[in-house]
């Protein structure tokens, strides 16, 4: 087997596909936003810390702004407040910037510009544009997308995509 070439140690291997599911208001956007400003601006995160700082590329369809920019600002103070020039550099979060039928072109030239190390989709029905999340074929579908996203980039991305639990 060849080594595991890890984007969080024994947490997210590189260029894995990752699916963070959980009820609504359990803290998903939270914890992506931590991870996601402990990647950028080169902070431990669970204990862990990345050799460099990565670029991160955040998806937010879910969030209202206020929540979102909550949210940064506890990533921010519980990170220890970590350089803002850094996380400037590193962290776009784009807000309510995909959806509708064009999310994969729209996806595309934001990946393809910035060539992240981890992509959020927060979360898989809006920013996928999915109609129906019990048509496993749209879901295929869908996973196929991502995977084709994830290889635009050298090495490949890893994707974090957040979804509701159903019941």
């Amino acid at each position: 087997e060849p080594p595991v070439e890890w984007l969080v140690p024994d947490l997210l291997p590189r260029g894995s596909l990752v699916a963070l599911v959980g009820d609504a208001g359990t803290g998903k956007s939270v914890l992506s936003y931590i991870l996601s400003m402990a990647l950028a601006s080169h902070s431990s995160f669970l204990t862990h810390r990345h050799a460099s700082p990565q670029t991160v590329l955040y998806f937010d369809q879910e969030n209202s702004r206020p929540d979102r920019d909550e949210y940064l600002r506890w990533a921010w103070h519980g990170l220890g407040r970590p350089n803002t020039d850094l996380i400037r550099q590193r962290l776009w979060a784009v807000h309510f910037g995909l959806g509708g039928r064009d999310w994969l072109t729209k996806a595309t030239e934001w990946i393809t510009t910035i060539q992240p190390a981890l992509i959020v989709f927060d979360t898989a029905t809006p920013c996928c544009n999915i109609a129906d999340e019990n048509d496993n074929a749209e879901a295929a579908r869908v996973i196929n997308q991502i995977r084709a996203l994830q290889a635009l980039t050298k090495p490949t991305t890893t994707a974090l995509v957040l979804k509701h639990a159903r019941l």
